[in-house]
């Protein structure tokens, strides 16, 4: 572009783009004999640039990188949310009070514990026994324990641990099936039901009544099947198979992983 010079006493002159209107200082270059470069202070081009009109507009500032967003399993819980169930569900059901959280559970911990409760995974009991409350796993959301990885068992073997054990609680249909299939002459010495949380639950009448018994003996607002097995030694699976069944049949309302009896 070429450009007249101003000639005056005080010495040359020459008018310059609108670019460079309001800058103060400017950055002179010899390339060579008879050939200049004129620039911005270096660094002050970087940091403006400049709108149809000639006026500076500051630098676009770089966007915040968004937070990421925790996947969540088929059940919207994420990985920390289903840590603290799990850590949850491995502390005895009378120790899991307000008090007890706070103290052993870290702030991330405390955390996706509330945001459970929000979910409705978790809920949390208050009663005479747990003036301060205590945490309630919802059947649903309970975590399922880690599958053996040994071979299938046989209908005949299920059979055997059935009246072995008196009670039996099966993970998925296909061993309910077989089960189901040799247990055919025998169905007035055994009950079952399919719980809400997809396993199958199978006593035989005469561990039905031995529980019951037992049962009669529980004092309190609900029955926790591990605190009452640890009362009166018996494996808590063998108390919760019967509670299942009884819930079933009305005479107790299941809430998470206490039974309430129906009065």
């Amino acid at each position: 572009m070429r450009i007249k010079t101003i000639q005056k006493e005080s010495g040359t002159y020459v008018r310059l783009p609108d670019d460079f209107r309001k800058a103060e200082d400017l950055e002179l270059f010899m390339l060579r004999d008879g050939y200049y470069l004129l620039s911005l202070p270096l660094g002050a081009a970087v940091k403006t640039r400049m709108d149809g009109k000639g006026a500076a507009e500051p630098e676009a500032k770089a966007k915040a990188p968004e937070p990421a967003v925790a996947e969540e399993d088929a059940k919207g819980l994420t990985q920390s949310e289903n840590r603290v169930l799990e850590k949850l569900a491995s502390i005895r059901f009378e120790k899991r009070t307000g008090t007890s959280i706070r103290e052993d559970f870290s702030r991330q911990d405390r955390e996706a514990l509330l945001s459970l409760e929000k979910k409705g995974a978790v809920t949390v009991i208050k009663s005479k026994k747990y003036p301060d409350g205590v945490y309630n796993i919802q059947s649903e959301f309970y975590p399922s324990p880690k599958k053996d990885a040994g071979p299938e068992k046989s209908a005949s073997e299920l059979e055997r641990q059935l009246f072995r054990d008196g009670y039996i609680i099966l993970q998925d249909s296909n061993a309910a099936q077989r089960l189901s299939e040799v247990l055919q002459k025998q169905k007035n010495a055994i009950t079952g039901v399919k719980g809400f949380d997809g396993k199958y639950y199978v006593v035989t009448r005469a561990h039905m009544e031995r529980v019951r018994k037992v049962l009669a003996h529980w004092r309190g607002d609900y029955v926790d099947p591990r605190a009452l097995a640890a009362k009166f030694g018996i494996h808590p699976d063998a108390v919760k198979a019967v509670l299942k069944i009884l819930a079933e049949g009305g005479e107790y309302t299941e809430k998470g992983e206490v039974f309430i009896k129906v009065e």
